[in-house]
């Protein structure tokens, strides 16, 4: 029944209702939407502009932005030798990034420069660029502002193996992701990590040679010093290669993501399996032990849906002591099964579904009878049929509650071979935690298959939510 009559429709009441309504629904749909956007925008950000927690990258539109963000990449904190003129309240990174109107006149100042440098300082290369000069000092007058996505690349491709890398370092480790130069950064380390990590810093200065770059991540400790130098070759790489740096930083979160979450073990793989399996197991157990609570009048049913209801009771902290016990005592640990078999039935679903079967005409059931149709044909051809839309629902939250759900995994699968994307995707979150635009990206993966899956049936989940309460 309509909330309000069509000969109300057209009445200021009618109309102030309609338009209350669709104004909550905007809120609630803006208040879903907002955070989303703002996760994208984070997962192409970085250090400089990760703290804006803006719905959009402002890089994308604003040149002064984009050449900021390519001078923070090459300097810890702001260089204040490199540009003494700058505002005084610029100490951070965070700081700069929220300055819009200072760094807009920032640009405009260092970009006429360039334009108007003295012939000894052309933009035409009359002069020695900052990489130039980098690939002339020793190691002990540089400073490398690295990035950590970088150090598991250059050890994979000298090492090729953890294990080669743990006989050649005295601290072993267990992933090339776990690797940091902190210690060698600040000139305290020794030895052959050392050695690699001064191989790594030159690394930067080889590449950006090899691309006709200007600048790289490493600059002279006394940049005051090269300061006019500095700030010329800046300019001169946004000129020539900007939009390149700024897509190829934006990139790098997923690049990571990609190799952190679908190129290191059976991930994906065991992610798929395991979905797959807890959907089929999930829509085998529910329906039919739903069917037989219908169908069947057993003395015990109140009893039993009593039962069933009872599970939901409890918050799966509670359940996860017990029930790895359980799967210990059973020697399923370290198993696919001890995945899927937690997740087969649910109370909610067969509470919901023998709900369901309830209002189904038992005319239906009496035709089939005497059609001598047997109680497997009533089941398939006849039950499941009409029930499509609540299957597809519970469908859905099996398939959520598998590919999600990372506690579990983790708990019962200590081997890394059995590990899901979720696990994987809880591990990058600690690994990188100092890194959160990283973390946003793989987020952002991780929660588009749930997307997906959403949108491709939401017309049969719409269903399954409006049926039962029109029944």
């Amino acid at each position: 029944m309509a909330v309000v009559l069509e000969s109300e429709r057209r009445s200021w009441k009618a109309r102030f209702f309609h338009a209350t309504i669709y104004c909550i629904l905007a809120i609630g749909a803006v208040t879903m939407a907002y955070p989303f956007a703002v996760m994208i925008a984070a997962s192409f950000s970085s250090g400089y502009d990760y703290e804006r927690h803006s719905p959009v990258v402002r890089a994308l539109f604003d040149p002064s932005d984009r050449y900021m963000r390519s001078v923070a990449t090459c300097f810890k904190s702001f260089p204040r030798a490199v540009f003494p003129d700058a505002p005084e309240g610029w100490t951070t990174w965070t700081a700069v990034a929220a300055d819009r109107d200072g760094v807009r006149s920032f640009y405009e100042r260092e970009r006429a420069a360039y334009d108007h440098a003295p012939v000894a300082y052309d933009r035409h290369g009359l002069v020695d660029d900052i990489v130039a000069t980098v690939r002339g000092l020793p190691d002990e007058a540089l400073v490398c502002n690295y990035d950590a996505r970088d150090v598991s690349r250059f050890l994979e491709a000298k090492y090729g193996t953890v294990e080669k890398l743990n006989a050649a370092w005295p601290v072993p480790h267990r992933s090339f992701f776990d690797v940091s130069f902190t210690a060698e950064s600040r000139g305290r380390g020794e030895g052959a990590k050392m050695a690699d990590y001064r191989e790594f810093v030159r690394s930067y200065v080889d590449r950006a040679e090899r691309r006709g770059d200007h600048v790289s991540r490493v600059m002279p400790k006394d940049a005051g010093e090269y300061a006019l130098r500095i700030r010329h070759s800046f300019m001169r790489q946004f000129r020539e290669h900007g939009w390149r740096d700024f897509l190829e930083g934006a990139l790098a979160n997923y690049r990571l993501v990609g190799d952190y979450l679908f190129l290191r073990g059976r991930a994906f793989a065991n992610t798929i399996l395991l979905v797959v399996l807890s959907v089929l197991a999930s829509l085998t157990v529910n329906p039919l032990a739903a069917y037989a609570l219908s169908r069947f009048k057993l003395r015990s049913t109140e009893w039993i849906l009593l039962f069933l209801l009872a599970t939901m009771a409890f918050p799966a902290a509670v359940t996860a002591i017990p029930g790895f016990l359980l799967i210990r005592d059973l020697g399923l640990l370290n198993t696919f099964a001890a995945l899927v078999l937690p997740t087969v039935a649910s109370g909610m679903s067969i509470f919901i579904l023998k709900g369901f079967f309830d209002a189904l005409p038992r005319e239906l059931y009496e035709a089939a009878a005497i059609d001598g149709a047997g109680e497997w044909t009533v089941f398939l051809r006849i039950t499941l049929p009409m029930t499509t839309p609540i299957l597809a629902v519970n469908a859905l939250n099996s398939f959520i509650h598998a590919y999600s759900s990372w506690e579990w995994a983790f708990l019962v699968c200590q081997k890394e071979s059995h590990w899901t994307l979720a696990v994987w995707m809880y591990q990058m979150s600690q690994t990188f935690s100092h890194q959160p635009w990283c973390v946003m990206a793989g987020f952002v993966v991780v929660s588009l298959p749930t997307a997906i899956v959403f949108l491709v049936c939401q017309k049969v989940i719409l269903r399954g939510i409006v049926l039962p309460s029109m029944k």
